[in-house]
Protein backbone atom coordinates (compact mmCIF):
# COMPACT_ATOMS: atom_id res chain seq x y z
CA UNK A 1 0.00 0.00 0.00
CA UNK A 2 2.86 2.37 0.78
CA UNK A 3 4.36 1.83 -2.68
CA UNK A 4 1.03 2.74 -4.31
CA UNK A 5 0.83 5.93 -2.26
CA UNK A 6 4.37 6.90 -3.18
CA UNK A 7 3.68 6.24 -6.86
CA UNK A 8 0.46 8.23 -6.70
CA UNK A 9 2.22 11.23 -5.17
CA UNK A 10 5.08 10.91 -7.66
CA UNK A 11 2.67 10.85 -10.62
CA UNK A 12 0.68 13.72 -9.13
CA UNK A 13 3.84 15.79 -8.65
CA UNK A 14 5.11 15.11 -12.20
CA UNK A 15 1.66 15.86 -13.65
CA UNK A 16 1.44 19.14 -11.71
CA UNK A 17 4.97 20.06 -12.77
CA UNK A 18 4.17 19.48 -16.43
CA UNK A 19 0.99 21.54 -16.23
CA UNK A 20 2.73 24.46 -14.59
CA UNK A 21 5.43 24.68 -17.27
CA UNK A 22 3.85 26.68 -20.08
CA UNK A 23 6.94 26.66 -22.29
CA UNK A 24 8.18 23.15 -21.58
CA UNK A 25 7.42 21.77 -25.05
CA UNK A 26 7.50 25.10 -26.90
CA UNK A 27 9.60 24.89 -30.06
CA UNK A 28 9.13 28.48 -31.15
CA UNK A 29 6.98 31.54 -30.58
CA UNK A 30 6.33 34.41 -32.96
CA UNK A 31 4.56 37.57 -31.92
CA UNK A 32 3.17 40.22 -34.26
CA UNK A 33 1.76 43.65 -33.50
CA UNK A 34 -0.32 44.95 -36.40
CA UNK A 35 -1.19 48.63 -36.28
CA UNK A 36 -3.95 50.49 -38.07
CA UNK A 37 -3.57 53.88 -39.74
CA UNK A 38 -1.33 56.21 -37.77
CA UNK A 39 0.80 59.30 -38.38
CA UNK A 40 4.04 57.28 -38.56
CA UNK A 41 2.59 54.73 -41.01
CA UNK A 42 3.80 52.00 -38.64
CA UNK A 43 2.25 48.79 -39.97
CA UNK A 44 3.80 45.85 -38.18
CA UNK A 45 6.26 44.77 -35.48
CA UNK A 46 7.35 41.13 -35.84
CA UNK A 47 9.14 39.51 -32.88
CA UNK A 48 10.73 36.07 -33.09
CA UNK A 49 13.49 36.47 -30.49
CA UNK A 50 12.98 37.90 -27.02
CA UNK A 51 16.43 38.37 -25.50
CA UNK A 52 18.07 41.82 -25.21
CA UNK A 53 20.43 42.34 -28.12
CA UNK A 54 18.31 40.29 -30.54
CA UNK A 55 16.69 41.92 -33.58
CA UNK A 56 13.03 42.65 -34.31
CA UNK A 57 11.51 43.36 -37.75
CA UNK A 58 9.54 46.61 -38.01
CA UNK A 59 7.57 47.67 -41.06
CA UNK A 60 7.04 51.42 -41.48
CA UNK A 61 5.34 52.74 -44.63
CA UNK A 62 7.03 50.81 -47.46
CA UNK A 63 10.28 50.16 -45.62
CA UNK A 64 11.45 47.40 -43.30
CA UNK A 65 13.86 47.99 -40.44
CA UNK A 66 15.75 45.79 -38.00
CA UNK A 67 15.57 47.08 -34.44
CA UNK A 68 17.43 45.87 -31.37
CA UNK A 69 15.71 44.69 -28.20
CA UNK A 70 16.96 46.85 -25.33
CA UNK A 71 14.71 45.55 -22.54
CA UNK A 72 12.16 42.76 -22.26
CA UNK A 73 10.01 42.02 -19.22
CA UNK A 74 6.62 40.37 -18.77
CA UNK A 75 4.84 43.72 -19.18
CA UNK A 76 7.13 45.81 -21.40
CA UNK A 77 9.48 45.46 -24.36
CA UNK A 78 11.72 48.29 -25.53
CA UNK A 79 13.29 48.29 -29.00
CA UNK A 80 15.42 50.92 -30.73
CA UNK A 81 17.39 51.84 -33.81
CA UNK A 82 19.92 54.63 -34.40
CA UNK A 83 19.48 55.52 -38.09
CA UNK A 84 16.72 56.50 -38.54
CA UNK A 85 16.16 57.31 -34.89
CA UNK A 86 13.32 55.03 -33.76
CA UNK A 87 12.47 54.10 -30.17
CA UNK A 88 9.42 51.92 -29.40
CA UNK A 89 8.06 50.81 -26.01
CA UNK A 90 5.55 47.97 -26.28
CA UNK A 91 3.11 47.54 -23.41
CA UNK A 92 2.28 43.83 -23.63
CA UNK A 93 -0.79 44.13 -21.38
CA UNK A 94 -2.57 46.88 -23.36
CA UNK A 95 -0.96 46.37 -26.83
CA UNK A 96 -0.15 50.08 -26.81
CA UNK A 97 3.05 51.11 -28.58
CA UNK A 98 4.76 54.32 -27.51
CA UNK A 99 6.66 55.35 -30.65
CA UNK A 100 9.39 57.98 -30.83
CA UNK A 101 10.38 58.55 -34.47
CA UNK A 102 12.91 61.35 -34.96
CA UNK A 103 11.73 63.00 -31.70
CA UNK A 104 8.04 62.87 -32.68
CA UNK A 105 6.15 60.85 -30.06
CA UNK A 106 2.81 59.08 -30.40
CA UNK A 107 0.88 56.24 -28.77
CA UNK A 108 -0.47 53.68 -31.21
CA UNK A 109 -3.02 50.98 -30.37
CA UNK A 110 -2.22 47.73 -32.18
CA UNK A 111 -3.55 44.19 -32.37
CA UNK A 112 -1.38 41.41 -30.99
CA UNK A 113 -1.15 37.99 -32.62
CA UNK A 114 0.87 35.17 -31.05
CA UNK A 115 1.80 31.95 -32.82
CA UNK A 116 3.24 29.13 -30.71
CA UNK A 117 4.30 25.65 -31.65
Amino acid sequence: MRVKNKLFFLYFFVFFLLLSCDNLFLRFKYETYECENNQFKLKKVFIKNYKPGELVDVEIDNGAFKMEIVENTDQLMTIQREDPSIFIKINKNTNLLNVNLNNHISNIKCKNFIFKM
